[in-house]
């Protein structure tokens, strides 16, 4: 903090007068400095979607079953309600049940149920490849795909958003006809423009054309 000071000294005399001395010391502040601040602590970064995910693989305190396909998962109905409203209106809603134990569920790859619920209890789009053993970047795609779809089943909004950046990345003239067709069924309205505009590129188009011939 810097300071500006102005003394001022007024002296007075006359006739019969010893004299009158007035002082006046006047400080305006001129500007404020302040050097960097130094924090002896550093916040560590949040490890939430750790400690769940730990929770999850160590099936403690779980009290519902899944059964896809030939496998089973099991998980906590109010982690799966608290993350999707369909989990919620299942489990928790005027017509669900909370006694349910068991639940099966139909037209789902185990391992697509597997990295969906990965996602829910960590929030961040799941390392596919770790989960199947998938190598391939068509088939990984594809994966990503199927998730989508599984997303917009259980509305999970951010896990939507996540799989149509990916695809919107991966988009090529391999995959832009089947990714096409997903997000007209999901009508997923900004990502199929995204397709279509991919699609209406000349040169994306010539490449589509002559993969439809050699097919």
């Amino acid at each position: 903090m810097r300071y500006c000071w102005w003394h001022t000294v007024l002296q007075i005399e006359g006739d019969g007068c010893h004299g009158l001395i007035i002082n006046c010391t006047v400080g305006v502040v001129r500007a404020r400095l302040e050097g960097p601040k130094q924090f002896g602590i550093v916040p560590p970064p949040s490890n939430m979607g750790q400690g769940l995910k730990d929770l999850l693989d160590s099936e403690l305190g779980c009290d519902i079953t899944f059964r896809v396909g030939d496998e089973t998962y099991k998980a906590h109905k109010l982690i799966l309600a608290a993350r999707s409203p369909v989990f919620r209106a299942q489990f928790y809603g005027p017509v669900g049940n909370n006694s349910v134990g068991r639940v099966v569920i139909e037209d789902m790859e185990p391992s697509i149920f597997q990295a969906m619920l990965s996602f829910i209890y960590t929030d961040v789009l799941p390392d596919v490849h770790e989960i199947t053993g998938l190598t391939s970047t068509a088939s990984f795609t594809n994966m990503i795909q199927h998730l989508l779809a599984a997303a917009d089943l259980y509305d999970f909004g951010r896990l939507n958003i996540l799989c149509e950046a990916f695809l919107c990345e991966e988009l090529n003239v391999d995959n832009v006809a089947t990714t096409l067709a997903l997000a007209d069924q999901h009508q997923f309205l900004q990502f199929k423009e995204f397709c279509l505009k991919f699609v209406a590129s000349p040169a994306n188009l010539r490449g589509i054309v002559f993969q439809m011939v050699d097919f």
